[in-house]
């Protein structure tokens, strides 16, 4: 049994972790991901492709400092709707090459990802495993599908030292349906010199972007990607993201953004379930470049994953970012402003440990460790506490309220949306 290497990421000077992680619940959380690891398939809805969010939802309540009680709780409550893992295939029928993008091979990639991660040239070490395959092996196109799924998986691996999620990772990321190639494919990364634009300054240009209108309409089924990248957006975007300075911080900006400041004045907030993973994601962007032992092989990670925001947002209709709105009008709710506490955080995260959609749990923990890594001077810091209570407004009560799926982008849409 694989279990989490408690002292390497404890010690991780790239992760924060709030106080309550114990032995017991470091212990408790690695039982619970063997079990979802040997019992359960990668996606808990094989004919659609959704993704079984178990471990996610397991680690990011570890990283708050979830007792074994609610980490248990978690358990129970996503194990009720998990597939059971299909069988291996004959040694014959399984070709690691091949069998790419075919989710009934999840267990041969498996077995087959183990058995690598312990030969005599990764002797177990999952940062070199994950840096070979991404760039020497063509798995960046591969992690960078899926809204993002392997990328956030692997992500985990690296910041809790878990093998089995890095095993998952891969396997993950080798069956997946939803694929970025024809985006990525288009990206130079061997440039003579960066762009010198900010990731707002793209968002702006693309926003005015006559070429984009007729790459995603209304009707096309979402999230939306398929198509936009079948009408020849890859190139477009690309392009847009060759234009980039890359920075962590910048790209950890804008990926909140591109979520948090969707919404409308004098309207409640909503907020977009596509956009929501490049939230979700990006607290990972950081602890994956950081891992990287090539320089070059960074680079291409903030890049590839940069470009993959922007493909979400004009598939998503290039919502209006109103950020003097979000940052200075927007007026948190008295139930999640805690005025009486002296740490508005705290009431905030343990309320959001309870609710079911572990993506609330996620975008609050990927805004917590924003505050703690944005290098910007105060005055030029987002307001990571108002954004995640602003979050809490949206998707509280957990019985009334969700993630749009809607065009958030469409004045139509907003004139379905309840008056504040």
């Amino acid at each position: 049994m694989y279990t989490l290497s408690s002292n390497e990421f404890i010690k991780n000077p790239d992760i924060y972790l709030l106080p309550g992680i114990t032995p017991e619940t470091i212990e408790t959380c690695s039982h619970l991901l063997q079990q979802n690891h040997e019992n359960y398939h990668i996606f808990f809805n094989i004919q659609n492709g959704f993704h079984n969010h178990t471990t996610h939802n397991l680690l990011a309540a570890l990283g708050l400092g979830a007792s074994s009680h609610t980490l248990e709780h978690i358990y129970e409550k996503q194990k009720k709707i998990q597939q059971p893992i299909v069988p291996l295939h004959k040694k014959q029928d399984f070709d690691v090459n091949k069998c790419l993008g075919d989710d009934n091979y999840y267990h041969d990639y498996l077995e087959f990802f183990t058995k690598e991660l312990n030969n005599e040239k990764y002797q177990g070490k999952i940062e070199d495993l994950i840096e070979d395959y991404l760039f020497n092996k063509d798995y960046l196109v591969l992690i960078l599908g899926g809204a993002y799924h392997a990328f956030i998986h692997l992500g985990y691996a690296l910041e809790f030292q878990s093998k089995v999620m890095a095993i998952e990772g891969l396997a993950m990321a080798a069956i997946d349906r939803v694929s970025v190639k024809d985006l990525l494919e288009h990206l130079n990364y061997n440039q003579t010199r960066d762009g010198d634009k900010t990731a707002l300054d793209i968002i702006e240009l693309i926003v005015n972007d006559q070429r984009f209108d007729d790459k995603v309409l209304y009707t096309d089924e979402r999230p939306k990607t398929n198509k936009l990248l079948e009408r020849g957006g890859g190139p477009l975007i690309a392009e847009y993201a060759q234009m980039w300075k890359p920075d962590l911080d910048d790209a950890r900006r804008a990926s909140i953004l591109v979520n948090a400041a969707v919404i409308r004045p004098k309207k409640s907030p909503r907020l977009d379930f596509y956009l929501m993973h490049a939230t979700t994601s990006s607290l990972f962007l950081n602890i994956l470049v950081h891992s990287l032992k090539n320089k070059e092989n960074q680079l291409k990670l903030m890049r590839a994953k940069f470009a993959v925001d922007l493909l979400y947002y004009v598939a998503r209709g290039r919502p209006k970012l109103n950020l003097n709105y979000l940052c200075n009008e927007y007026q948190v709710s008295k139930e999640h402003s805690y005025s009486d506490a002296q740490n508005p955080w705290l009431p905030l995260i343990d309320k959001c440990l309870t609710h079911p959609d572990e993506h609330v749990l996620k975008t609050i923990r990927a805004l917590i460790y924003a505050e703690k890594f944005d290098s910007a001077q105060d005055k030029d810091k987002l307001p990571y506490l108002k954004i995640a209570q602003m979050i809490m407004d949206a998707l509280f009560p957990a019985d009334k309220k969700n993630w749009a799926h809607e065009d958030i982008s469409s004045d139509e849409y907003w004139k379905t949306v309840e008056d504040l």
